[in-house]
């Protein structure tokens, strides 16, 4: 079978690579590399999707690089919130394959937020991006670094924490707050209040005992632990004082008065006369990511678990739902949802389970919610899995469970043993940097990030191109990167209409080593199940890890709820394998 080589830019390996090949280990310029990539033939769809694959084409063409620039590797530093942010810029073909974070000095919260814009760089082929909100300064520092890499031009302005007095919070967020009347008194019970933060929302837990301010504590927020533990410091005044007209914390001004405002929101359901004014905040505490029962002082329970705040992770619709359980005086007074990926509209109907657990103080006999049936399974299931870390801790065992190092370690031990001067210099590269991220993952405490390190240490293994290109001897399959486009079909239910799915496979000793780029032409809706059916859930592995793992799509199960992606995905596979197959010497005749 005939392959013709398309005169395509190569792609990056990206998300799996796009981190790798511009780490510090290449000081210089890499160039020279030209892995082959190639255009999978594939038939005709039907007439109704040549206008959206006509948009798709314009999209590409849209998105264009015009760097005038040699390919390499290209070092920049940019000013963001707390000093200098460095990262090296792929370029290639004039195109910005990839860039990569060096070194920062920001939050992690905020920049792994403000990290965003390098997407929105590389999707557009272009530095004219808009910041990130509620990471102002850290994204700007991360454009401010590519634009020095490029063109050489110096960010010469101040630190995000030397403008202090910028807006550079997220939307809702303030540096003040005003003075207000306290009440003169409170009702016993246990209260929850929200504020707006430097990162987002802020939730605190105000118990009141004989009608004093007994205890605050913070449950939930978006904010960089840093910040956070400093801005907590004002707790104490705020109970010594038995007031919310206290000093913010400075160079944790917005957390400060996330706090403040939180406090005074839980404060005015519990006053008992007073004005306890807090029209500064504007925050209700009924909201859809988090239920508590509607009278804090009467609702009581019988959970047998010591007190503190669980946390639990259960398969939803579209992915994980995790939630955060709080428990105190052997009653659980709320439930906050941390994460879901599922339909808004599908997911509020569910928190129905939520209150029905607070009401019944007991997840036996809670029914699900029709219409929203795998929500609310799900929210019930992480409900559950919440208070068995409750149990454990009760019964005094460790709920820090230790991650399977043992695929991990023998793997590092395996690349540790592979000589350099065998293989290609941009391959050694990639090799070299998920090697050093592997060693880091043997300090983690979750599973989740020691199989990832696993599987990226596992590809770029597999991606390891011989110098003397003796790789190729005796393979049933061309090595290289393909794309190809395979339409996903709907079954028998037909909940969605028919659209092309395209991918980016690469193929190396007989064996698929990554599948990328994976993106739908169809309805935005679609996205969701495309991505569970690609990596899965907590629970449920996706089908990439899968056909990873075996090299083959062979023998692969389907992502339940993701069905119609993932043969789809599948399909895709089989098409490269078809179209990558050498030809027999009779065919070569």
């Amino acid at each position: 079978m005939d392959i013709k080589e398309t005169g395509k830019k190569l792609k990056p390996f990206a998300p799996v690579l796009s981190v790798a090949l511009v780490t510090a280990c290449v000081a210089g310029s890499l160039s020279g590399y030209e892995a082959p990539v190639y255009a999978v033939t594939q038939e005709e769809t039907p007439a109704k999707k040549e206008e959206t694959k006509e948009k798709k084409e314009e999209k590409k063409t849209a998105a264009k690089g015009s760097f005038d620039l040699e390919d390499g590797v290209y070092k920049g530093t940019g000013t963001g919130y707390a000093g200098d942010i460095t990262v090296s810029v792929l370029i290639k073909d004039k195109q910005i394959v990839s860039i990569d974070i060096l070194s920062s000095s920001d939050d992690a919260a905020f920049f792994t937020r403000a990290k965003a814009v390098i997407d929105k760089i590389i999707e557009g082929q272009t530095l004219d991006v808009d910041t990130v909100s509620g990471a102002t300064f850290s994204s700007r520092g991360i454009i401010s670094a590519v634009k020095n890499a490029l063109t050489g031009e110096k960010d010469t302005s101040e630190t995000g924490q030397a403008q202090s007095g910028q807006t550079g919070a997220a939307a809702g967020s303030s540096t003040s707050v005003a003075q207000v009347e306290d009440a003169a008194a409170y009702k016993d019970g246990t209260y929850y209040g929200s504020g707006t933060g430097f990162g987002g929302p802020l939730k605190v837990m105000v118990e009141i005992s004989g009608g004093k301010i007994a205890s605050i504590q913070i449950v939930e927020n978006s904010d960089g632990s840093d910040y956070i533990s400093k801005a907590a410091s004002l707790i104490d005044s705020i109970i010594a004082t038995q007031s919310t007209n206290v000093d913010t914390v400075s160079g944790a001004t917005y957390s400060s008065v996330g706090i403040i405002q939180a406090v005074r929101d839980a404060l005015s359901q519990a006053a008992v006369n007073g004005t306890s004014d807090t029209s500064q905040n504007n925050n209700n505490n009924s909201n859809n990511n988090s239920s508590s029962d509607d009278n804090n002082s009467t609702v009581t329970g019988t959970v047998p678990y010591k007190e503190g705040i669980y946390y639990g992770t259960a398969d939803g619709y579209s992915g994980d739902v995790s939630v955060a359980v709080v428990i105190q005086e052997k009653t659980i007074k709320a439930i906050l949802i941390t994460e879901s990926s599922d339909d808004e509209a599908f997911f509020n109907r569910a928190m129905d389970v939520v209150k029905k657990v607070i009401r019944t103080q007991k997840t036996d006999d809670v029914d699900t919610v029709s219409g929203a049936t795998y929500s609310s399974k799900g929210l019930l299931n992480a409900i559950k899995n919440a208070l068995k870390q409750a149990e454990k801790v009760t019964n005094g065992e460790s709920i820090d469970e230790k991650p399977d190092l043992t695929d991990l370690k023998e793997l590092i031990e395996r690349a540790e043993k592979l000589e350099e001067d065998k293989y290609t210099e941009t391959s050694w590269a990639v090799l070299q940097t998920r090697l050093a991220d592997a060693q880091e993952a043997l300090e983690e405490t979750k599973q989740t990030i020691v199989d990832k390190a696993v599987e990226k240490l596992k590809t770029a293994i597999a991606q390891l191109e011989s110098k003397d290109g003796k790789d190729e001897e005796n393979t049933k399959y061309v090595s290289g990167t393909y794309e190809v486009t395979v339409p996903c079909t709907p079954d028998d239910d037909e909940d969605f209409e028919e659209y092309n799915l395209t991918m980016t496979v690469t193929i190396r000793d007989d064996k698929i080593v990554a599948i990328t780029d994976i993106t739908g032409d169809g309805d935005s809706s679609n996205d969701r199940y495309i991505t569970k059916a690609a990596n899965g859930t907590s629970s449920i592995k996706g089908v990439v890890s899968q056909i990873i793992d075996k090299g083959m799509p062979e023998d692969i199960d389907t992502v339940s709820r993701a069905t119609c992606s993932s043969n789809a995905i599948l399909e895709g596979c089989k098409k490269v394998l078809e179209e990558a197959e050498r030809p027999t010497d009779m065919e070569a005749e």
